[in-house]
């Protein structure tokens, strides 16, 4: 099964920190524009977190194993 997020990194002032946000979009029967929702995450970070100097993100896939079940008696 895949499941497909975005994630936005953001850096810091202080470099040994960074944030990471992931955001997790599932709908079957809107359109959402997920570079959208990713641009204004990211300046929301930007104008609300006064550590944060920079932002960068990225649509990821992540896959989990499916398991079939046996057969049913």
């Amino acid at each position: 099964m895949d499941y497909p997020y975005i994630r936005i990194q953001a850096q810091t002032s202080n470099e040994d920190q960074s944030l990471t946000v992931a955001v997790h979009v599932q709908s079957e029967f809107f359109p959402i524009d997920e570079a959208g929702l990713a641009q204004t995450v990211q300046q929301w970070l930007l104008d609300n977190v006064p550590q944060v100097t920079t932002t960068t993100a990225e649509r990821r896939e992540q896959a989990f194993p499916v398991t079939q079940l046996p057969s049913l008696p």
